[in-house]
């Protein structure tokens, strides 16, 4: 083969490369609807405060856990280390808390025959170690937008007070697992945001949501991106 040919055909190649679409609409969806559904259910909404385990476990495994942690492999791909990182994290979170309430796990009968404190304390652990890896991916957004800083911070918030509600061996209708619901809430709501700004983009839509650039790089650009 000739180099002109060789050429030609490489250039065949890269013209046929399948373009990468953005997975963090995608990721935050996921991240979004389980959260706030899971802290609806920590509110009594319809059942009773902290109930709904069951019906949580399938939205905790499949779009919380598998569908979040897909969409950090495939930041990856698209050279986004951060979502890589905070989608596979969090959709490993996710895939774990619905396992805790899955038939034949196991998990809430090892903890039947002693003092019921432990699991608390088990589950305070677990959401505490949760809490320090939030704080962590908080400070990598910081110079991101005012969208997502405030999505990690009202998830920071989230998971200390409801790690102390565990701690403390409190109910799951106690005031710190009641505001710990709603600043979860607020950080699922701010998900949503931060996923319809990244989905509705000029090329598809009429309507684009303002993320608020922290810096000005950021703000010469108008597609999302923590």
């Amino acid at each position: 083969m000739s180099s002109d040919q060789h050429r030609d055909s490489m250039h065949a190649v890269r013209v046929i490369q399948p373009a990468n679409g953005n997975p963090g609409p995608l990721g935050l969806f996921a991240f979004a609807v389980t959260t706030i559904i899971s802290n609806l259910y920590n509110l009594g909404a319809g059942v009773p405060p902290g109930g709904g385990g069951k019906l949580l476990m399938g939205f905790a495994l499949w779009y919380g856990g598998i569908v979040q942690i897909l969409a950090g492999m495939w930041s990856m791909k698209v050279g986004n280390t951060f979502e890589a990182t905070a989608f596979s994290s969090f959709g490993a979170y996710w895939a774990a808390y619905g396992y805790m309430f899955f038939p034949g796990s196991g998990i809430e009968e090892s903890y039947a025959n002693i003092d019921p404190d432990q699991y608390q304390n088990a589950k305070g652990i677990f959401l505490l170690i949760w809490f320090f890896m939030a704080i962590i991916l908080t400070v990598g957004t910081t110079k991101s937008t005012i969208a997502t800083i405030t999505m990690f911070i009202f998830l920071d918030i989230h998971l200390i007070l409801v790690s102390i509600n565990e701690l403390a061996h409190l109910s799951a209708g106690a005031a710190p697992a009641r505001i710990s619901a709603v600043f979860g809430i607020l950080s699922a709501l701010m998900a949503f945001w931060n996923g319809a700004a990244a989905l509705w983009l000029p090329s598809n839509s009429h309507i684009l949501l303002p993320v608020g650039p922290v810096s000005r790089r950021n703000k010469q650009q108008h597609v999302y991106s923590v």
